[in-house]
């Protein structure tokens, strides 16, 4: 109905019901700006307070989908917070958080609760980050705390809302509707195997490539529509996942507890009793986001960008915070920086690592493939005797392995006979390109560069950090570079 078809209406007096509900019924289908405009004429067309009017409307009017994802997201406990009215110290805060995390599970490292502390606090700044680390959760066993912590972590975040089980649509979908942070247990039963959730996973670690397409139906049309993969996402579960996806996290491990190490049980009202510290939270991501969205400092090289990159938003955090906690995350990311995390490597990375170390012991130019073969089923600590269902690698797998990094075996001559073998050569130049670097950069000298050291950060139980040595220098495989003099091998049949 055109509003100027009211222009000779009956006055309000003698306005029925039915022409009321007319009135309503045009009203609610118009958008807000035209609403806006139109309401209090038509208030006074009927006779209604405005504000009448507006209450009738509303009852009448469809929902966008926006508000009833807000509705469903209320109804299943994630919550919209009102931010804490005071200004908040977020050094305070942040002591506060930490220590009710260590009172109920045992970390694996001094380090891993500050880590988890400084991710909780990013969780509130999602619109400000260009890359968010996923908080992986990992333990050697069951019954160490991991569903523990992942509640705990649920009444301090962002919007949390746990799930043990999720398809690849539901994940993406809940991320587009709720925009929460996820906190997905029991990863090790259902997620490892499931190449569509691992792509899903893997997507939301940038913030300008988290999104999935999918066909939907539009208005009877079968359209492309994207969803937002962009969340903060915990993951716990049993040893590693995806090295794709542990290479995007930031690693935490969990211990089961000894019986002189007493563990705090959870109240079963922990949720709301911490309902303070998410609206603290809420504060002082406010005031803060500004500042951090400004800051352009980075942790010091560790040899992998990807760990730096994923470090980054927590180094910013903890400056901003200031205290002790710049101190507390320069010492967690060394320590992470120093091990080295062989397990979660891939598989062909790992392969060159092994190759290249034999070929360094053994300082010949040439090995062949067969006994290669029988040299890695003879390594500890190593998947390759039990390489696929409980059956030990082959010479066809490590060709495999290999010829994505572009090392070749061939026929040459070996002991004076023709041989399929491997040149270390090519095995060094593979292993320089493509595994990590044999010396690890980070030194507690450096990040004294950002911040220095404090002894009165540690704590009783803690081991203290060795202040006058820098971190241990791996020196890797000793793999010496081919002297210019070295012959170069008659190749008698490249192996296709």
């Amino acid at each position: 109905m055109d509003g100027n078809e009211w222009v000779d209406s009956a006055k309000a007096k003698d306005v029925t019901a039915a022409d009321a509900m007319a009135e309503v019924k045009w009203l609610s289908a118009l958008d807000r700006a035209d609403y806006e405009i139109a309401r209090k004429g038509a208030g006074a067309r009927l006779g209604w307070r405005v504000s009448v009017l507006d209450a009738e409307v509303q009852k009448v009017r469809p929902r966008d989908a926006r508000e009833q994802q807000v509705d469903d997201a209320d109804s299943i406990g994630i919550e919209t917070l009102t931010p804490w009215l005071d200004p908040v110290d977020g050094a305070s805060l942040a002591e506060e958080i930490r220590n009710r995390l260590r009172a109920h599970v045992v970390f694996g490292a001094s380090g891993d609760a500050d880590a988890a502390t400084l991710w909780i606090f990013g969780s509130y700044l999602m619109e400000t980050w260009r890359l968010w680390p996923r908080l992986m959760v990992t333990s050697p066993t069951k019954a160490c705390g991991k569903s523990t912590l992942l509640e705990v972590l649920d009444a301090m975040v962002q919007r949390g809302f746990i799930a043990s089980n999720a398809s690849p649509a539901a994940v993406f979908r809940a991320i587009e509707a709720w925009q929460p942070t996820l906190l997905l247990d029991e990863a090790d039963t259902w997620m490892t195997q499931n190449e569509e959730l691992a792509g899903v996973l893997n997507s939301g670690h940038t913030r300008r490539t988290a999104r999935v397409i999918r066909v939907a139906e539009v208005n009877g049309e079968h359209l492309p529509v994207a969803f937002s993969t962009w969340c903060a996402m915990a993951i716990a579960g049993i040893g590693a996942q995806r090295d794709t996806l542990m290479s995007r996290s930031i690693v935490i491990g969990l211990r089961r507890r000894l019986p002189d190490e007493p563990v705090d049980r959870l109240p079963f009202d922990l949720h709301q009793q911490l309902l303070r510290i998410r609206r603290q939270l809420a504060r002082w991501a406010v005031d803060t986001a500004d500042r951090i969205a400004a800051m352009q400092s980075e942790p010091p090289d560790c040899g992998d960008d990807r760990r730096r990159d994923n470090w980054t938003p927590l180094h910013r955090i903890a400056a901003a915070l200031g205290c002790a906690w710049p101190d507390r995350v320069a010492s967690a990311y060394a320590a992470q920086a120093q091990a080295q995390d062989e397990d979660t490597e891939p598989a062909g990375v790992m392969m060159l690592r092994d190759l290249a170390e034999m070929f360094a012991s053994r300082r010949v130019d040439r090995i062949a493939s067969s006994e290669l073969v029988g040299d890695l089923l003879l390594l500890e600590e190593r998947p390759w005797a039990e390489w696929r269902h409980g059956r030990p690698v082959t010479a066809q797998s490590v060709a495999k392995l290999l010829k994505p990094f572009g090392v070749k075996v061939r026929v040459l001559k070996l002991n004076g006979a023709a041989a399929r073998v491997y040149l270390r050569t090519e095995i060094e130049a593979a292993a320089a390109r493509y595994t990590p670097q044999t010396r690890n950069p980070v030194t507690l000298a450096q990040n004294q560069e950002v911040t220095s050291i404090s002894k009165r950060n540690l704590e009783p139980g803690v081991t203290p950090v060795n202040l006058g040595k820098s971190l241990k220098y791996i020196e890797g495989y000793g793999v010496t570079p081919a002297t210019t003099t070295e012959a170069t091998p008659d190749i008698l049949e490249p192996d296709s």
